[in-house]
């Protein structure tokens, strides 16, 4: 109900009950005036009013219950309309905060940090010995020393001239990758963002087969030994490629045979990087 109408309400209703006061008052002092009417007291007439008056009470206790109810209804209108603004303000951040991780994705900066990583997964996939370095390299203990053997597979896929120059690299290359990997780490605990990640290109196809490999190996190599365990953190980069598979519809890897399928045929792993046969051998693993 409307202020106006409200107010124009309360205003006819007093006139009206007053009204009838005043006419109930002047009648009743008049010493002839009901005779023709009634002989009852006159006292008798004002309570009658006084029954008027108590009706109207109760009409107003009437209004005002209904007044409270449309402000309740009112009210929970606000709040829906408020909760409808606060969901729309909470999706604009979230949207928001993954266009910003697409722009740092593509940034010139970035793209260093893809090219640097590139160059540690690639010669990676090439050489099973030197992808156990890789990972070894995730921990604290049980780290693992660069071996000139893996240089046979690593230049055939590797754009440095001779292992020399690839091992004064490989380091820098390195730190590239564990902020590639921090970066997808950030996009993946994204709260309640799976559908925007998943409606953004950050070429998870070309990372996937390789990050599945970084995340089992790094789980396998902690669960197997316990001075690792003892001196080191747990590893988190499995669960991050798995809410990555989540967000783009793919099926998350289960176990290291399914890994091995994805791999073996892989396009890009076994032509382009030249996929050491090592990895497919479920003993490596």
């Amino acid at each position: 109900m409307k202020r106006k109408t409200t107010l124009l309400l309360i205003a006819v209703s007093s006139s009206m009950i007053l009204g009838l006061w005043l006419g109930a008052w002047y009648i009743g002092i008049q010493p002839n005036a009901l005779k023709d009417i009634t002989n009852q007291p006159v006292a008798d007439l004002f309570s009658s009013v006084n029954a008027l008056f108590a009706g109207f009470a109760f009409c107003g206790v009437i209004l005002t219950v209904y007044l409270q109810i449309q402000e309740l209804q009112d009210t929970r209108v606000v709040l829906d309309e408020t909760a409808k603004a606060n969901k729309m303000s909470a999706d604009y951040a979230k949207e928001n905060a993954i266009v910003e991780l697409f722009k740092t994705y593509c940034s010139e900066y970035f793209q260093e940090v893809k090219n640097s990583s590139m160059n540690v997964l690639i010669p990676a996939v090439a050489s099973k010995e030197y992808f156990d370095f890789i990972v070894s390299r995730f921990f604290v203990a049980e780290q693992q020393e660069l071996s000139i053997s893996s240089w046979e597979r690593i230049k055939t896929v590797s754009h440095y001239k001779n292992y020399d120059e690839f091992k004064i690299c490989e380091q820098h290359d390195r730190y590239k990758l564990d902020e590639l990997i921090n970066f997808f780490t950030i996009l993946a605990y994204q709260k309640d963002a799976i559908e925007v990640i998943g409606r953004c290109d950050f070429s998870y196809s070309w990372w996937r087969p390789m990050f599945w490999m970084l995340a089992i190996a790094q789980d396998s190599r902690y669960k197997n030994n316990d001075l690792i365990v003892k001196y080191g953190t747990k590893p988190y980069f499995k669960e991050v490629v798995q809410r990555l598979d989540l967000a783009y519809c793919l099926k998350p890897i289960e176990n290291i045979q399914e890994l091995v399928s994805l791999i073996k045929d892989h396009p890009k792993l076994k032509v382009q990087y030249n996929l050491d046969p090592n990895h497919v051998e479920l003993s490596n693993w």
